[in-house]
């Protein structure tokens, strides 16, 4: 490991170097990488390892990162200043982790094992974190928290990817489902349930310090998606609405609309076919979205979903990528989808609200990523201690 950690800090020293034009001397790099080994051995808690590669089964190199700033105490929330974009993952580079909600409490995940790096933010007596999501220049990760009710103490915060103490930068409001971030990680994003409760979900836009930036009310709690996806410029949001329990389609709001029901609603091309789930694509601003269809015949077929490029300004169909059939007998649902920085490599969760559902045969419910082909699943190394079937706990609203 102390190796992989040179190695690590090398490749960093030497990329963060080039951005800048000028390259440091290799002794130089090298006294750096030994400091930065140095920090992270110090944040090794209770035997939790600090960094995984991919598996060798991926056989892709590991992802590029910034430093990290985990010994620098992050400002109050009212001097905070947005993230920036940093470098992205060189192309062909699958992520090598990614963050989550890992039954309650928020972690970074290997992608190429499963296995948990770390964990950020581990719940106390009576609290739950959730709703993960994580800035594009992989530095920050923006969490809800609540104690034993939804109103309980409710907030979202912000930690350090590295590790660190976390920060408060919303109060009274909590996401209810993933926190989404701009391309330049100034602007958030999320489905909110605000306290006291009113009964009412409402699609919240703010700055990276938590000031409210437009709201759009008119979400009925317990109807639509539970995740919001922004536009590359941060001046778009994409959010699924649902008609009762059935999807109804997706909603493209800007800021001049009051309501959710003011956006511009895009529907599947297809008979048969709801749109379930959205996200944007970074860089080519193409809105990505899995389609559910049934089958011509409801006796003997099963659903069937499919990943969808649209145009956002008007819905129309660009193309169409992977697709994988429902054999559990319908209860299979894409819960989130979210895109790496370089838009190349999709990460996505399949739920079912039936637990055995996580044994079945491709597609099972769990983590996925795909680079355009057959998708891989990340195989989850966490089981639920109180169940005795020993079923695995999917990752809830994992984030690139």
């Amino acid at each position: 490991m102390r190796d992989d950690l040179l190695k690590e800090g090398l490749q960093r020293y030497a990329r963060d170097g080039a951005e800048r034009a000028s390259q440091p001397a290799a002794a130089a790099i090298h006294r750096r990488a030994r400091r930065h080994r140095h920090r992270v051995a110090a944040l090794s808690v209770a035997g939790v390892l600090l960094a995984v590669g991919l598996g060798v089964g991926l056989g892709v190199s590991g992802a590029h990162r910034s430093a990290p700033t985990v010994n620098q105490p992050p400002a109050p929330p009212s001097t905070i200043a947005p993230t920036t974009t940093t470098r992205g993952i060189a192309a062909g580079q699958v992520p090598e982790t990614f963050v989550a909600d890992l039954g309650g409490r928020v972690a970074v995940l290997s992608t190429g094992t499963g296995k948990v790096v770390r964990t950020l933010r581990a719940p106390s007596a009576g609290t739950s974190e959730h709703s993960v999501g994580l800035s594009p220049d992989r530095n920050t990760v923006y969490f809800s928290s609540t104690g034993a009710s939804a109103c309980d103490q409710p907030g979202i915060f912000r930690v350090p990817f590295y590790g660190g103490p976390a920060v408060r930068v919303v109060a009274n409001e909590t996401a209810v489902g993933p926190i989404a971030s701009s391309a330049d990680g100034s602007r958030l994003a999320y489905v909110a349930s605000a306290c006291p409760d009113s009964g009412r979900n409402d699609v919240v836009l703010r700055d990276a310090n938590g000031a409210l930036l437009h709201r759009w009310s008119g979400m009925p709690a317990g109807a639509g998606s539970l995740k919001v996806s922004l536009s590359p410029d941060g001046g778009q949001l994409a959010v699924t609405v649902f008609d009762g329990l059935d999807p109804a389609g997706v909603r493209v709001l800007d800021a001049a609309g009051a309501s959710v029901d003011d956006g511009r609603l895009l529907e599947s091309s297809d008979p048969g076919c709801r749109l379930v789930n959205a996200a944007f694509q970074p860089r080519t601003g193409r809105l990505a979205a899995f389609e559910r269809c049934l089958p011509k015949d409801l006796q003997s077929g099963v659903p069937r979903f499919r990943l969808v490029y649209l145009d956002p300004a008007s819905g129309r169909l660009l193309s169409r990528s992977l697709a994988f059939d429902d054999h559990t007998g319908g209860d299979l649902h894409v819960s989130s989808l979210d895109f790496d920085q370089s838009g190349r490599y999709l990460l996505f969760a399949v739920s079912s609200a039936d637990p055995a559902d996580s044994q079945q045969p491709r597609p099972a419910t769990g983590t996925w990523w795909s680079g355009g082909g057959r998708p891989v699943r990340i195989h989850d190394d966490q089981r639920d201690p109180g169940s005795s079937t020993g079923y695995l706990i999917t990752s809830a609203g994992p984030s690139w």
